[in-house]
């Protein structure tokens, strides 16, 4: 690294807290930490950042000025989806379906908790991206031609063809009307993006007469795959929030410049990749946090030599939950995020509503407590400036945080307040103790955190028992003790910098572009090899299609066709299955004459199918549908490693030890605990129960019949004594 930078610079900004980890080439890491400022997002990018160049005792700038790679990855794209501030879209689509998005398939249910889903009467449709005045529909039509076609066009054929003057007339109200971006979707496009393309020519001469700044997208180029509901909202997502998040971002990047750094702003993609900022697919990273807590799960995994791993991230609001299974990252062809199902690739990951900010609500008639489904984000509680009591008012005032420690210091909170809360809107409804009824909340909340776990693992047929269990995020460590009475795995650990660990995951994550088509290839049973030949032959050209514009993408960002290398995969599933496609990578991305080509296509696919399903499941007589091909551009990055430390035995360094304070036990009643910097404690030490361990990020709490201990890499392993 030393030819490019002393430093790898990773930001992780959520709704509460913004999170830096910086590391070295000795692999060395800090973490920084400041409370987000959605409005602009460059003033707390830089507190966050000074706040991990003061830990390392460097200047702000001259990190930036050393460093070799700075990835930012923001909440941009989903404040505006929240606070329906994107751009004023207008629609281009095929006649006919100008209400696809409208109706979007009935999925009114995304989103909701399980109680609502149950109960239809509150189901109601998501906020379209589109108002419905600004949608026009253009008479085109071209074919998809899949084996389902009774009329047996051939894919991509032109049935309709295009009314440019439709077009025309349609720019031209959309311009008159105000509209900041266009959008067009016309059906099958995927299969043919003729009349996409055109529509598009015709928009921009429209656009460029009239001396306006609207740009135009088409799901030709952000999402060419079958599935017109999902592409239509991806594309809507491109054309709503895409400008006005690379603006975000680019403030973020000139505040980095102006202290001195160097490079071009990355951010993180929603499929585990570090992308430049002027990635033309902006909806792409749309999800990002939660997703760098998996790939640093990954990369942890790789490195401590891992099979399987649960990675658990709590913070505020939610808990986020994601299985490496057999060393591979979970992955899901579409996303639902919020309230909309894409066709955007991503990283899977379960999510349920519990954090330290959750509020707590009394049904007193019934002894009833509620979590949620609000939290506090950086307003903690009521022992801060939160009006409603939450999570965090209980671990104060059972002592597990303390008052004067939140955030290093820079922030006081009142415990008194908290208790006296507690008291009057929690204990006395319920007819308890104040403290007992604290510790209930937190036992209502380990329940819901180990439910989800199990949950996620055994409906798919997973035994948690074979999984390590590493637990991250602010409150992760903070909670670790009821988790772990929860759970029956392998192992179950976390790490000093938990609290960071999703900016950790973005400076372990690949430098790639992910890029999909849909194909036509269909293999039927009882054909020929030399028809299944011909007919695979379409993957083929898809892969080189898929090549080249990945060179032209990453050319456009200065980056050599020789340093550029490709994974190539498919999507397929069984002919006769709906819906559902599952992504298989493939050893090598070119079908030629050798009929073994096509074998391997296959052999891949049942591969993916048995890592996840019983062998039962499988239905190879049906046939195969193989309905898109991808390619990965991989790129270089930057080279980081964790530091190995030679373990110094399990016996701490006196000056560890802070001091001692009561708090509340597990079982009930107060007790002494020793209270420990975890920044200066070593490899090896093993810390015995009862102990807090505080660091100024987070919080781990070790009831008296617990231990943990500190390997070689400082992760802390939580075991019964």
């Amino acid at each position: 690294m030393t030819d490019v930078g002393r430093y790898v610079l990773a930001l992780d900004a959520g709704g509460t807290m913004t999170d830096t980890f910086l590391t070295d080439e000795q692999g060395r890491s800090y973490l920084g930490k400041s409370l987000t400022v959605p409005e602009n997002e460059a003033v707390s990018y830089l507190e966050s950042v000074g706040d991990a160049c003061e830990t390392a005792g460097v200047s702000r700038s001259a990190v930036h000025a050393s460093s070799a790679l700075g990835v930012y990855a923001g909440t941009g794209m989903l404040n505006l989806v929240l606070t329906h501030s994107g751009a004023n879209i207008g629609l281009l689509t095929t006649k006919g379906f100008e209400l696809t998005h409208y109706l979007e398939r009935g999925l009114t249910w995304l989103g909701q908790t399980r109680e609502e889903e149950a109960n239809f009467q509150l189901h109601e449709h998501t906020e379209p991206f589109v108002d419905f005045a600004n949608v026009r529909g253009i008479s085109e039509r071209i074919s998809g031609g899949t084996i389902y076609d009774s009329a047996g066009h051939s894919a991509g054929r032109v049935i309709i063809p295009l009314n440019e003057a439709e077009v025309e007339a349609a720019v031209d109200e959309f311009l008159d009307g105000g509209v900041e971006s266009i959008a067009i979707v016309f059906l099958c496009s995927y299969v043919n993006p003729a009349h996409e393309r055109r529509a598009k020519e015709i928009a921009e001469a429209i656009v460029a007469r009239r001396g306006v700044d609207v740009p135009v997208v088409i799901s030709a180029d952000i999402c060419p795959r079958r599935g017109e509901t999902n592409r239509m909202k991806a594309t809507l997502l491109e054309a709503y929030g895409g400008a006005p998040a690379r603006k975000q971002l680019f403030g973020v990047e000139t505040a980095a410049k102006s202290d001195g750094y160097a490079h071009d702003m990355s951010t993180l993609l929603c499929y585990g990749s570090v992308a430049n900022i002027r990635h033309p697919r902006m909806c792409e990273s749309a999800v990002s946090g939660p997703i760098g807590g998996i790939t640093g799960g990954k990369a942890l995994a790789d490195l401590k030599g891992w099979k399987n791993l649960v990675c658990c991230d709590l913070g505020g609001t939610s808990f986020d939950v994601g299985a490496i299974v057999d060393g591979l990252l979970p992955f899901a062809s579409t996303m639902d995020w919020c309230r909309h199902r894409l066709n955007i690739p991503c990283v899977s990951i379960d999510s349920v509503g519990a954090g330290a900010g959750m509020e707590i609500h009394v049904e007193a008639a019934f002894k009833q407590v509620r979590l949620g489904p609000k939290s506090a984000g950086s307003n903690v509680g009521v022992c801060l400036r939160h009006p409603e009591i939450t999570v965090a008012d209980c671990d104060l005032a059972l002592g597990y945080l303390s008052a004067d420690n939140f955030l290093g210091g820079k922030v006081r909170l009142d415990r008194e307040k908290a208790i006296a809360t507690l008291e009057e809107r929690l204990a006395k409804p319920l007819g308890m103790d104040v403290y007992d009824a604290a510790l209930g909340v937190l036992d209502l909340l380990h329940d819901r955190l180990g439910d989800h776990i199990n949950g996620s693992l055994l409906s798919r047929g997973l035994n948690p028992g074979e999984y390590t269990v590493l637990a991250y995020g602010g409150s992760g460590p903070l909670h670790l003790w009821g988790l772990a009475e929860r759970i029956e795995a392998a192992g179950i650990c976390t790490v000093p910098w938990a609290a960071a660990f999703s900016a950790f995951g973005i400076v372990e994550a690949e430098r790639f572009h992910r890029l999909e088509q849909t194909v036509v290839c269909i293999l039927l049973p009882n054909r020929s090899p030399e028809e299944w030949l011909a007919e695979a032959r379409s993957v083929d050209r898809g892969w080189r299609n898929l090549e080249e514009r990945a060179y032209e993408e990453l050319g456009q960002l200065g980056i050599d066709k020789d340093q550029i290398r490709f994974r190539y995969g498919i999507t397929a599933r069984y002919v006769g299955q709906y819906f559902v496609s599952w992504s298989a990578h493939v050893p090598r991305g070119r079908i030629t004459a050798d009929h073994k080509d096509v074998q391997m296509l296959i052999d891949s696919f049942e591969a993916e199918f048995r890592r996840i399903y019983p062998v039962a499941g499988r239905f190879p007589d049906a046939g195969y549908q193989i309905d898109s091909v991808f390619v990965e551009a991989i790129t270089p990055r930057a080279p980081t490693a964790l530091a190995r430390y030679e373990p110094a035995g399990p016996m701490p360094d006196a000056k560890a030890e802070k001091g001692r304070r009561q708090a509340y036990t597990p079982d009930g009643g107060w007790s002494e605990f020793r209270i420990w910097d975890m920044d200066s404690l070593k490899a090896g030490n093993v810390i015995e129960g009862p102990s807090i361990i505080e660091h100024s990020m987070t919080t781990l709490v070790v009831p008296a019949a617990n231990r943990v201990e500190f390997d070689e890499h400082k992760v802390i392993w939580y075991r019964p004594k």
